[in-house]
């Protein structure tokens, strides 16, 4: 069998193109439960097949816990360019972490060299899926949610520059764990970059697009490098659009026709498709941005996107269900009299009126009215001196207890699950603290299975919310880690949060990467630099190692004198290094006398 990487329609073996779109069929090779790969992982079952590729479902040998594993298919991986670009991709994306975002755990190559993505299982249904059984129907509340949910993801990846490029339904997940609320999550980070490489996909247009979805930028050809955040923003206005209508904003036959509206065409109002939306007011015009053909157009920046959601979230026509009870808004916003107080007034008119009417016939009824009357007036200046009361000095609001607080809560109770969501929620926040009970589970097995990777990006996550004494610990564990584990670009990055913080050691290792080029570009006056604020910062080994440049003219000028002092002063402080080389160089000025 054979998919087309466009459409992913499947077609017999002696087809070679497909006839919508032009692109060069790719074949499908299937793997069998019980199969290893890699040595380490298991094949449990297949998940699914596009043109991209297959998925399947994977338990790891050492772990124990699945994963999902895409395999690219051969013709996405067959040249040079195409294996650089994967690996290239495989790496930024692995450096994506966040709660909107399906995480990639490993890359590698199967024993036939095929080229595949260990990926964070999601046990939920993709957001095709929802649409589909929605039929047109969803709910604008959990439209506005999962968008809400795919724009963060989004941004956390363009704040590193990377761009998706290809959203659609089916890179969407709908986590759904049980006693949590609807997670999306974000797929595939990468893979179109991959595509975009591959040669000979197709044919005749030199473009491979998801056409439901492009961005009128894409179908003008701008190279990716060009691309930016606000490609992603129109993809998701169209993805937004179908969860709306349950259908796609733009409808056609083929590639001309697509670009052709894209390009020149407005869409439907989504409320003329489905009229109950125009009670949610701002949405038709907040889908139609996001689409906008010209990228100044769409929403700039994630802050003023998110306040546009939530005003429209918040600004239904539907009518409120009736209160139970009065609210008592502050004076400044009292806009029209409370419901009870024009209740009593007009009971009071009705008293009066009714007294009026009877005067003339029954002067005791007029005194009953009036008694009645100064009865009311009474109890109204009661109730509008209760409301001064409450607008002058509010019920402070009971306090409610931080995510964190709620995580601990849980693990006492051992809600394990809990306890893991709520400390992710608060460190994808930048909540350090979370951040660092997720790294203490996950290294102690408290709870959880006990995970080197899990606790290292934990730690590396509250490094960068600001707890140095994390810093050192999780590069050090990426540094010397063997392999999936090993990062030497991650550990960079976290040496130098901690060296920026203070820690001493940090900068004394993030020295060795300069010299060494380990994970950045060789440069050794940086690495002197660094190594000068380790010793200054009292790190014995710091001052050996730039008592080794000194004593070589590696970024600095030769001393050996220099070299000497800084030896001697590394041995002082304990460091074998130190006390091996200032022995080592006063045998060789022996020797040379």
């Amino acid at each position: 069998m054979k998919i087309c990487p466009v459409c992913d329609t499947n077609f017999p073996d002696q087809h070679h193109t497909c006839p919508t779109d032009g692109a060069v069929l790719i074949e499908s090779h299937e793997l069998a439960p019980g199969m290893i790969v890699h040595g380490k992982y298991r094949i449990l079952r297949k998940l699914g097949q596009g043109g991209m590729g297959v998925v399947y479902l994977a338990e790891h040998l050492l772990l124990g816990g699945q994963v999902a594993l895409k395999f690219l298919a051969t013709e996405l991986s067959q040249t040079p360019q195409s294996i650089k670009r994967f690996r290239n991709e495989g790496r930024a994306t692995f450096q994506l972490r966040h709660a909107n975002i399906v995480e990639v755990l490993d890359m590698d190559q199967a024993e036939d060299g095929s080229l595949y993505i260990a990926m964070e299982y999601v046990n939920g249904p993709s957001l095709r899926k929802a649409i589909d059984g929605a039929q047109g129907k969803m709910p604008v509340a959990r439209a506005l949610a999962i968008v809400r949910g795919v724009a963060s993801g989004l941004d956390a990846a363009h704040r590193r520059g990377t761009v998706h490029r290809d959203i659609k339904p089916e890179n969407i997940l709908l986590s759904c764990a049980v006693g949590q609320d609807e997670m999306p999550k974000v797929l595939d980070f990468g893979i179109a970059a991959i595509m975009d490489g591959a040669t000979r996909l197709s044919r005749t247009r030199g473009l491979l697009l998801t056409p439901e979805y492009a961005s009128p930028e894409q179908w003008r050809g701008t190279p990716a490098g060009e691309l930016d955040g606000r490609t992603d923003m129109y993809s998701l206005g169209c993805v937004f659009y179908e969860m709306l209508t349950g259908q796609t904003p733009f409808h056609a036959h083929n590639m001309e026709g697509w670009m052709y509206q894209h390009l020149k065409e407005t869409p439907k109002l989504p409320s003329e498709l489905r009229p109950e939306l125009a009670s949610w007011p701002g949405l038709d015009a907040l889908v139609l941005r996001m689409m906008a053909r010209e990228r100044d157009q769409r929403p700039q920046g994630t802050e003023p996107f998110f306040a546009a959601l939530a005003r429209v979230a918040t600004k239904s026509s539907e009518p409120p269900p009736p209160a139970p009870s009065p609210v008592w808004r502050d004076s400044k916003e009292q806009a029209e009299p409370s419901p009870i107080l024009t209740g009593l007034q007009d009971e009071g008119n009705r008293a009066k009126w009714d007294a009026e009417l009877k005067r003339k016939n029954n002067r005791n009824l007029l005194i009953a009215g009036i008694a009645l009357g100064a009865i009311l007036v009474v109890v109204v200046i009661v109730v509008i001196s209760d409301s001064s009361a409450h607008s002058s000095a509010p019920t402070p609001p009971p306090q409610v207890k931080s995510l964190y607080e709620q995580a601990k809560d849980a693990q006492s109770s051992a809600d394990y699950s809990r306890a893991v969501a709520l400390f992710n929620q608060a460190c994808d926040g930048g909540d350090a603290p979370s951040c660092v009970a997720l790294a203490g589970m996950f290294g102690t097995g408290d709870g959880v299975t006990k995970d080197a990777f899990r606790w290292a990006n934990y730690k590396g996550k509250a490094c960068d919310a600001g707890d140095i004494s994390q810093c050192f610990d999780a590069a050090y564990v990426y540094d010397t880690a063997k392999g999936n584990l090993h990062d030497s670009t991650q550990a960079a990055h976290l040496y130098e949060k901690g060296c920026n913080g203070g820690d001493a050691a940090s900068c004394t290792n993030l020295g060795v990467d300069y010299e060494n080029a380990i994970g950045v570009s060789q440069d050794e006056l940086q690495a002197a630099t660094l190594f000068k604020k380790a010793c200054d910062g009292e790190n014995a080994l710091g001052c050996s190692n730039l008592g080794s440049l000194y004593w070589s003219g590696s970024g600095v000028s030769a001393d050996r004198d220099k070299g000497k002092n800084f030896w001697q002063k590394g041995c002082n402080m304990g460091d074998k290094l130190g006390c091996d080389r200032l022995k080592e160089a006063t045998q060789d000025v022996s020797n040379e006398q």
